[in-house]
């Protein structure tokens, strides 16, 4: 492992073939990240940022000479504007570099990111101007594949979608099936001497808002997030062991027992956090009554609150309304 501690926040090379790239986010540092894997002959790119930010991403390939033209995969996680939100952007830019690029994905993310008026809308009212601009892509873009089921306990047995290799190793890539956080969302992993070496959750398990503390955050945003799609995805993402996972929001996570450690505390708290909301709903069925009584049990799981993070006041407000459309106490 080239990264001792137990969370990694900075960009940079993570293993010999992974890198992690902070992308700057609503113009700030540690909210979001994706990844670029290097390989002999092909390099892929684990999801990307809003059309407002690929710049970033492009500008850490050129700085660490990453070549575009050997980008033969974009992967997505799922559909939100802020993680696959550019993805048109990035496809075109390394287009010209790579005609034969395509981005692997499933059936649901290929429908949401082209039909994206309704979803841009309602995050315009939590994010304002920090959404950026979705456009259709072309149908020859994508490379449709079904999201696997298989939480083999075994890395061996999981289900590959293609082998690459770094230094004449084999890396396997597989590409789970993880709804919850929305309906779409997948979950890409590298198997490599037998052992899941990385695994990138996205937002399947919670958000990482802490440098230092293995403490989760939920990331139940409207429309789509259900309570028990997402809880049965966390039990079938611990039956896997990977040595170390990436975090959409934020960061990289180092060690099996630690990964493990996470996946428990926010199993743990999204019960929590949802039987807070029900206590909370009894007492007054109202919004801005419940927002208020959340935060000070979200507040302290995170060290960005404050002028760090312009909006994750505006994200605590998404998840707790999130929530409660999950449990029925709102409609969209």
């Amino acid at each position: 492992m080239m990264e001792s501690k137990i969370i990694t926040i900075d960009s940079g090379k993570i293993t010999d073939y992974l890198h992690h790239v902070d992308l700057r986010e609503f113009g700030t540092r540690r909210v979001l990240t994706c990844f670029v894997a290097e390989f002999d002959n092909c390099n892929i790119i684990l999801d990307c940022v809003s059309s407002l930010e690929i710049k970033h991403l492009l500008r850490y390939a050129k700085r660490n000479k990453i070549d575009l033209s050997k980008v033969k995969y974009l992967v997505t996680t799922h559909h939100h504007f802020d993680h696959t939100g550019g993805m048109w952007k990035l496809y075109e830019e390394i287009k010209k570099y790579n005609p034969e690029i395509k981005i692997i994905t499933n059936q649901e993310t290929k429908t949401l990111l082209n039909d994206y008026e309704y979803h841009l809308s309602r995050a315009k009212r939590t994010f304002g101007d920090f959404i950026g601009e979705m456009r259709v892509i072309e149908e020859d873009a994508f490379k449709i594949i079904e999201s696997s089921m298989n939480f083999n306990a075994d890395p061996n047995k999981l289900d590959v979608i293609e082998t690459f290799q770094t230094e004449g190793i084999d890396l396997k890539l597989s590409i789970l099936k993880t709804p919850g956080h929305t309906h779409d969302h997948q979950c890409p992993l590298f198997i490599k001497d037998g052992e899941i070496d990385f695994i990138f959750f996205g937002e399947a398990v919670g958000t990482l808002y802490h440098s230092t503390k293995l403490v989760s955050m939920p990331t139940s945003m409207p429309v789509y997030f259900n309570y028990e799609d997402y809880m049965n995805t966390l039990q079938n993402l611990k039956e896997i062991y990977p040595l170390r996972a990436g975090m959409g929001h934020f960061g990289v996570i180092n060690g099996k027992d630690n990964v493990r450690t996470f996946l428990l505390d926010n199993e743990s708290f999204m019960k929590k956090f949802k039987d807070k909301i029900v206590e909370l709903y009894a007492q007054r069925p109202e919004t801005k009554y419940i927002v208020p009584n959340v935060l000070a049990m979200l507040a302290e799981r995170t060290d960005l609150m404050g002028d760090e993070h312009p909006v994750l006041r505006n994200i605590i407000l998404g998840i707790t309304y999130g929530m409660m459309m999950s449990l029925g106490y709102r409609k969209e």
